[in-house]
């Protein structure tokens, strides 16, 4: 059979009004007690007192006589609690919302955890190198001391700034879970300024672990320092290979107090402070580096250098103190027989000044190098004029007697052991012929007429040009 959607069904036939329903005769059937009640009403005996028609008329429960022995009382009904539903509704849309929280995080951890995970591990990158630079700018510095009590500075780097770095190089994808692992790890302290060479292979605490001073990931450079090199030319040099700034080598070079002995800690403040003692040689220096660290492996260099036996002769070196020079005086000696020669006779050259300084000779106690004027010039690029040689200066050893102030250059080992060891001689002049050789001569005369003779050399004593 087809249902039929307008189909009552015969409800328009039924009439409510003949349902003979009481609630109470249904509900006297349950008793509250615990108990099922009987579901037949008591007819009382007819013992013809009662005055009763003898029709049965039934006893509703509330009206049933109550056991002799037991008095029935009737709990009253719980009412219903019309808030239920509503705390039931809430307690259900909690449920929902919880599951869904956890259906999300579950699916952003299945997502972005991998994600997460692979940047912190290393994990499926495309493998390259990069090049990243931490700037002084990036730290600050704190002074403490070290178990021992020695006086340390400490770095403490701006891991903005670095995860900037690292994520702009592609080394790194998410910055704030680099941050929070260089923190979780306290290796964010352990960072130092420098140029280090990272790749994408590293995870993130291999990262931090090649940021460091002592790191095999730190980019070095090897420069030479050669001997007659000045304080300016070392400090452009390493400048010019960024192992630090020139206006900090500078700094530190003028103001930084360096703890060596042989060091006039009066000089302190002076720009050439350092002329002479920065030893020539091949070093390896950390890029973007200290100043003060780069300037003392070339002092440390030079202590090593003068003190050790096998490089220069102490006992000598202590009777050259005995005899009235101290170490400045042989460096300054050392400085000058640098730079006056192509490194050839420096012996001999070395005889001429100790000569002159004696004022046995025609110099009256005067070096008259040109050497030390150019010094004091600042200028190599031209030739010495007359007027030159009267410049005002402590580096003017036409005008003024004996040595100048101090070195003029940062000599060698070979120039220090001629200062240490002069030729025995009694020459006051020498000159460079056109041989190429160097040409001594005890007097004046005899100089002046081998002079005339070279092709490459000016006549004119005057006008400063001749060597020696």
């Amino acid at each position: 059979m087809a249902f039929d959607p307008n189909d009552d069904f015969g409800m328009d036939d039924f009439n409510f009004d003949d349902l003979d329903f009481n609630i109470e005769d249904y509900t006297s059937q349950v008793d509250f007690d615990g108990g099922q009640g009987a579901a037949d009403p008591q007819v009382p005996e007819d013992d013809g007192a009662s005055g009763d028609t003898g029709e049965y008329t039934p006893v509703r429960r509330s009206e049933e006589r109550v056991h002799p022995e037991r008095k029935h009382t009737r709990k009253p009904a719980k009412q219903k609690n019309r808030g239920g539903g509503v705390r039931v509704m809430s307690r259900l849309l909690i449920v929902l919302i919880y599951l869904l929280v956890v259906s999300i995080a579950a699916y952003l951890l299945a997502t972005f955890g991998w994600r997460w995970g692979s940047d912190l591990l290393a994990l499926d990158k495309p493998e390259y190198s990069a090049t990243i630079t931490l700037e002084d700018s990036m730290f600050t510095t704190e002074q403490t001391t070290d178990d021992a009590g020695n006086a340390q500075t400490v770095y403490l780097a701006d891991m903005d700034q670095v995860s900037d770095l690292l994520q702009s190089n592609g080394l790194i994808e998410y910055k704030w879970l680099f941050k929070l692992f260089a923190n979780f790890t306290h290796k964010d302290t352990k960072l130092a300024p420098g140029t280090y060479e990272l790749n994408t292979t590293m995870d993130y605490s291999a990262l931090l672990r090649n940021m460091r001073a002592s790191s095999g990931s730190r980019t070095t450079v090897q420069l030479m320092i050669r001997e007659g090199s000045t304080v300016s030319d070392i400090i452009a040099l390493l400048a010019e290979n960024n192992v630090a700034t020139e206006e900090e080598l500078k700094e530190a070079a003028t103001n930084y107090d360096f703890d060596y002995d042989f060091l006039d800690k009066s000089t302190l403040g002076e720009e050439n402070r350092l002329e002479g003692y920065l030893f020539p040689d091949t070093y390896e220096f950390y890029q973007n580096s200290d100043a003060v660290t780069a300037l003392n492996k070339l002092l440390f260099n030079f202590r090593s250098k003068i003190y050790d036996e096998s490089s220069v002769d102490q006992a000598k070196l202590a009777q050259y103190q005995a005899d009235g020079y101290d170490l400045h005086d042989m460096l300054t000696i050392a400085s000058i027989i640098e730079k006056e020669t192509d490194g050839k006779d420096q012996n001999g050259i070395s005889s001429v000044i100790y000569n002159r300084l004696k004022k046995n000779g025609g110099t009256n106690g005067k070096l008259q190098m040109d050497s030390t004027i150019y010094y004091a010039l600042g200028d190599t690029s031209r030739e010495l004029t007359a007027e030159d040689l009267t410049i005002d200066s402590p580096y003017n050893t036409y005008a003024n007697t004996g040595l100048p102030q101090g070195p003029i250059c940062c000599p060698g080992l070979t120039a220090i052991q001629a200062a240490l060891f002069p030729s025995d001689t009694d020459d006051y002049y020498f000159v460079l012929g056109d041989d190429g050789s160097t040409h001594f001569f005890s007097d004046y005369d005899s100089f002046v007429a081998f002079k005339n003779a070279q092709t490459g050399v000016i006549q004119n004593q005057e006008d400063g040009n001749e060597e020696g």
